[in-house]
């Protein structure tokens, strides 16, 4: 599995560039294997830092700089689009920052990427853009370079569970799981294998990559055996509402485990997610799934139609 062991920061405002660098340092980057490479100006005044490679540069960073840096290995930051387009362009990790008060053509003009040609008249790809970099450190860049290389993140670690996003090479015992007796009764089945296959991949390339959450696998972290699904995701008759969900194998029922894993989702949409409530929909007669909600401190708040089925909605507010 790729490791990354550069940050590379390259065109960003002097006081984003600093909270960038202070908060990597904060967070020990450097003590973890991962070496801080600062292309500015205003890292002048940290140069002297054993922790931070400077690199003054009085334009952008170029093609022949940025190929000094392994490409699988690094991830590139910055506000300038020509600098993205180059990192891009070798196919390394990317985290663009939106200057404010500035539209995209006038970006581009300043980067000296700006065509008439409606189709090159756009923003680079970056894998992910910021608005602002007081809050970002070495936890979510690394977020940004798995995202780059398709490698799943891992959400929640819990005493017993492993809370991480789904990947193809767990579809067959997702299988198995949804073979379990009784698991389909209240939860819509998969799909015939090579139908959910496809779902699958789009939802991973889709769903994390836009929303960076959804529905998520639970693994056991002892054996690292699939027992489970938990997550959040939008449900359109909960008008954008967040909605809680899982499923837990039937081996592993009656241990806690769901108790575990909901407890510490719902603790997480409250602290990263920035939720201030969470909906779950229980099916009539599902006397189990309701008494479960009351428990986790759900309360009740009337009914919902989903498709033929009557609903009833259960909100837990944080």
């Amino acid at each position: 599995m790729l490791n990354l062991h550069y940050i590379i920061i390259g065109d960003l405002q002097g006081r984003q560039h600093s909270y960038l660098e202070q908060n990597l340092i904060a967070d020990e980057a450097g003590k973890k294997g991962v070496k801080i490479v600062s292309f500015a100006e205003n890292g002048e005044r940290i140069k002297e830092r054993a922790d931070l490679e400077y690199h003054a540069e009085t334009e952008t960073v170029s093609r022949n700089r940025l190929e000094n840096f392994p490409a699988q290995k690094s991830i590139f930051i910055s506000g300038n689009y020509k600098e993205l387009q180059t990192a891009i362009g070798l196919g390394m990790a990317t985290l663009g920052y939106l200057l404010p008060d500035k539209s995209a053509r006038e970006l581009q003009e300043i980067s000296g990427e700006y065509k008439e040609n409606r189709k090159e008249n756009s923003c680079p790809n970056t894998d992910m853009w910021a608005e602002g970099f007081d809050e970002i450190g070495l936890e979510f860049l690394i977020h940004v370079y798995e995202r780059h290389h398709g490698i799943p993140w891992t959400i929640l670690t819990t005493e017993r569970c492993v809370i991480k996003e789904f990947s193809m090479d767990y579809l067959d015992e997702l299988f198995e799981l949804y073979a379990g007796e009784g698991m389909t009764d209240y939860i819509e089945p998969l799909y015939p294998y090579e139908q959910e296959k496809e779902y699958q991949e789009a939802y991973i390339k889709y769903m994390y990559g836009f929303y960076g959450y959804g529905m998520w696998i639970v693994c056991e972290k002892q054996t690292g055996k699939l027992i489970g699904r938990a997550g959040v995701e939008h449900r359109e008759e909960l008008d954008g509402e967040l909605e809680l969900g899982y499923a837990i194998s039937v081996p592993y029922q009656r241990q806690g485990y769901a108790t575990e894993v909901c407890k510490a989702i719902l603790e997480y949409a409250k602290k990263e997610l920035m939720q201030s409530s969470v909906c779950c929909l229980i099916e009539k007669d599902n006397a189990v799934s309701e008494h479960f909600a009351e428990k986790l401190g759900f309360l009740q708040e009337g009914t919902v139609v989903v498709g033929e089925k009557q609903m009833k909605k259960y909100i837990y507010v944080f």
